[in-house]
């Protein structure tokens, strides 16, 4: 039973993770970089993004996956 319930979640998390995309987006503050991020996730069709990477220097990168 416990090897059932472990192919059940497997095969429900992985179609999104399968279909994930990653961009990167720079930018002069967070604000910027995000909205980069938010414009690039309404040009392929995701309906949901999730920032997982962000560092601040110079210039703001920040990176995240794009779910469909």
């Amino acid at each position: 039973m416990k090897i059932l319930n472990i192919i059940v979640f497997i095969s429900s998390v992985m179609p999104f993770c399968l279909f994930a995309q990653t961009v990167t987006a720079t930018g002069d503050t967070l604000e910027h970089a995000e909205s980069q991020i938010r414009q690039q996730a309404q040009k392929d069709g995701g309906k949901t993004y999730k920032i997982i990477e962000a560092r601040m220097g110079d210039k703001v990168r920040v990176t995240a996956e794009i779910f469909p």
